[in-house]
């Protein structure tokens, strides 16, 4: 029998609770078909992992981290630009040292900085992950002797960290910016590896990017299970080119219930 790992992301009840701080519109079924996929089939499962965004408050993403000349914060979902920086438009209140680099290194990557509400603080409900998929995963750690592992992203203030493996801005001075081999290797031991998770279009697309970079080998034993996850941005080209790669690099792309062990 093939040995299959899941690798959920970000499973947590900001993104999949409708009284979420950044709920994703259709997450909270999501969750209901990712546990009910766990428990028809805990037997065949040989891995979990689950990565949580794992936040401070003050953060380059948060509203907290810029003031305007008169003293206003930006928009929700709004961008802040390098050129917004250099002209005064918005001014860094924490690490103001490294803003500037942090949004050039970004547009240099034809990335951008967005704003968001404030979401998964650590130590918060927010931050953890939905009760209905920890219920599942104990039966099946229960039933089958295993366990599951947590792996943590987005404690730097400095940076996005949307796919688990690095984070948008690599900083030398912050280790947990950096690629995370551990995981990609611990991945490549199975014959295949389920993803899902919240939201697609961010840090699921983002995560599945950098394995498609990093380890060709991993790239082609992924599934993304597409009825396990879901959109912030329906229109989101960035992440439609993302999995339009990952299509060409022999990533396959089924609905949970279509998947045979």
């Amino acid at each position: 029998m093939k040995k299959v790992a899941i690798l959920g992301i970000d499973i947590q009840n900001d993104f999949t609770l409708p009284t979420g701080a950044l709920f994703v519109k259709g997450a909270d079924a999501d969750v209901k078909r990712m546990a009910d996929f766990v428990l028809n089939n805990q037997e065949k499962i040989s891995y979990i992992a689950l990565t949580l965004d794992s936040h401070q408050p003050i953060h380059v993403a948060h509203q907290c981290y810029w003031k305007g000349e008169s003293g206003n914060r930006p928009a929700l979902f709004s961008t802040i630009s390098a050129s917004d920086v250099r002209k005064g438009v918005w001014i860094a209140q924490y690490n103001a040292d490294m803003a500037l680099t942090y949004l050039e290194q970004l547009e240099a990557k034809d990335e951008v900085c967005t704003i968001w509400p404030m979401h998964c603080i650590l130590g918060t409900d927010g931050w953890a992950i939905n009760k209905t998929l920890t219920d599942c995963l104990t039966e099946w750690a229960i039933d089958n002797g295993r366990a599951y592992e947590l792996f943590y992203k987005g404690y730097s203030q400095s940076t996005e960290h949307y796919s688990i493996f690095r984070a948008a801005v690599e900083w030398e001075s912050e280790p947990e910016t950096y690629l995370n081999t551990k995981l990609l290797s611990i991945l490549n031991n199975f014959d295949e590896v389920l993803l899902m998770g919240e939201a697609a279009d961010y840090c699921v697309a983002n995560s599945l990017d950098d394995i498609l970079d990093e380890c060709s080998e991993l790239a082609r034993k992924i599934v993304v299970m597409t009825d396990c996850m879901s959109w912030i941005n329906q229109d989101n080209r960035r992440a439609e080119a993302i999995f339009e790669k990952a299509g060409r690099q022999g990533v396959r792309f089924l609905q949970s219930t279509e998947y045979t062990f």
